[in-house]
């Protein structure tokens, strides 16, 4: 696991590199969580501070466009319905779930866990950046199929 954000020295050997941020179309992406970290939110003027889970997703799409989307799920009881959209769009808990009841969260399984995002992008600074617009939940019910007896 690679740490882009660990500091280099000033006497340091540095890597060559040419890697690019792929701003991806917006749509709908496989996923798959390339890395978990664990965090605290300082809080700020709309949220007040509490854990921060900071997920690296891979995505690629049917047209094979692929990119890295960064996002943060913020561990408040306002943001539990996106704590289990995650965890249910990569079936780390029963997509069926009924709104109410209680689940532990599966925190050891979530690296390399695949699932299903819708992408778009958003502007801040003058720079484009991909994110988790909103995870997608497959469906909890078998599909009926109809056809001859």
């Amino acid at each position: 696991m690679a740490d882009y954000d660990e500091a280099l020295g000033w006497d340091d050997e540095a890597t060559a590199s040419d890697a690019e941020y792929t701003v991806l179309e917006p749509g709908e992406y496989t996923y798959r969580v390339d890395d978990f970290e664990r965090g605290r939110f300082d809080g700020s003027d709309k949220m007040g501070p509490c854990p921060v889970a900071k997920l690296t997703l891979s995505c690629s799409n049917a047209a094979g466009q692929q990119g890295t989307v960064v996002t943060r799920l913020y561990l408040t009881k306002r943001q539990q319905w996106k704590l289990t959209q995650f965890f249910k769009s990569c079936g780390l808990i029963d997509a069926s779930l009924s709104d109410g009841q209680a689940y532990r969260m599966p925190w050891d399984q979530v690296r390399g866990a695949i699932g299903r995002a819708e992408i778009g992008n958003h502007t801040h600074q003058g720079r484009t950046y991909n994110e988790v617009k909103r995870f997608v939940v497959p469906d909890a019910q078998p599909k009926r199929t109809y056809g001859a007896l």
